[in-house]
């Protein structure tokens, strides 16, 4: 049987964030592979025609995907490993019948957003930037408020790839793990380690530090609103590493002008936060850009496992279907 052919249609210096001398010597060992060298991100047309010979292609974030004239000019290709995380747009008729494999890197940048996610709650309940901006200003005592992550009651809002993640991260460190997510049951809850809520202001106004951790849809829409953050208790720890869009901005700024809370927001609404936008000075919010599933060689020795599974005859880690989109980022 000859060897697959792979197509990585993935640009530098992308591609070497993402994988390492390692995986890719991996890779060649598992298939002939075939590396797109050009000097910026490589276009649809031309995607077509380097993989008209390949049997599975590599993309990520800003590289071509399988669309449609990608579809049709590549008749071989059996396999798309996206070595990052959303496939939505990869979706339509043109592949109905057609026997492509769509496979997400999710798994991988789950563990990056889960282990930044547990860092924020860590810092932020142990109020250790506050504590180090007063050190700045002379000698500042203890602070009354910190609190160690194992005595408090952590509400974890989603039980996605992230979400499960960050109760298994959780779970060794002691305290309560409270959980809202509609499609989970209070048994399957409590064997990932959790307390499950139907009601996200009861689960608000338990918490010490809640985290968002879902995907951006019409039922997840501004799902934090001036309700649940109303409910949430003085001194409270938010952090929001999915999508800015399920919190209601305006209600989060005018809570946060309080002083009442802390926020840790990797992402905003809209996205980048506007230059004057409050996120920016007030001193009790820490926005960052959007860094917490960043690409890293994880994901690259994800997409080249999935690669070696499936032409093992067996399956990627996350294969994705079209059943599968309303439910996913």
């Amino acid at each position: 049987m000859s060897m697959p052919t792979i197509g990585i249609v993935v640009h530098e210096p992308l591609r070497s964030q993402l994988f390492s001398v390692g995986d890719l010597e991996r890779l060649g060992r598992l298939a002939r592979v075939k590396i797109y060298e050009g000097a910026g991100p490589m276009g649809q047309k031309e995607a077509a025609t380097f993989l008209a010979d390949c049997d599975a292609a590599i993309g990520s974030w800003g590289t071509p995907w399988p669309s449609g004239a990608v579809v049709s000019a590549c008749p071989s290709l059996r396999l798309w490993v996206h070595a990052a995380g959303s496939v939505k747009r990869m979706f339509g008729p043109h592949l109905a019948g057609r026997g492509l494999t769509i496979a997400s890197c999710a798994p991988a940048i789950a563990e990056n957003v889960a282990e930044m996610t547990l860092g924020c709650l860590i810092v932020g309940l142990k109020r250790i930037l506050e504590n180090a901006a007063a050190n700045r200003l002379g000698i500042a005592g203890k602070v009354p408020n910190a609190r160690a992550v194992g005595g408090c009651t952590i509400g974890v809002i989603g039980a996605s790839q992230v979400g499960r993640r960050v109760i298994r991260n959780l779970r060794p460190l002691g305290g309560r793990i409270l959980l809202f997510d509609p499609f989970v049951r209070p048994a399957e809850a409590a064997e990932l380690g959790a307390e499950l809520r139907d009601d996200l202001v009861a689960l608000c106004r338990e918490s010490d530090a809640i985290t968002l951790h879902t995907p951006l849809l019409p039922a997840t829409t501004r799902m934090i609103g001036p309700t649940q953050l109303a409910a949430l208790r003085d001194d409270a720890v938010i952090v929001n590493t999915s999508r800015g869009g399920c919190v209601d901005e305006p209600a989060l700024i005018t809570e946060l002008e309080k002083g009442r809370f802390f926020a840790f927001l990797d992402v905003t609404d809209p996205e980048p936060a506007a230059p004057d936008s409050p996120l920016r000075r007030l001193p009790n919010v820490v926005l960052t850009s959007h860094i917490a599933g960043g690409p890293d060689h994880k994901i690259g020795r994800q997409a080249v496992d999935d690669v070696e599974a499936f032409f093992s005859g067996r399956s990627p880690a996350m294969v994705v279907t079209a059943d599968m989109l309303d439910r996913l980022a």
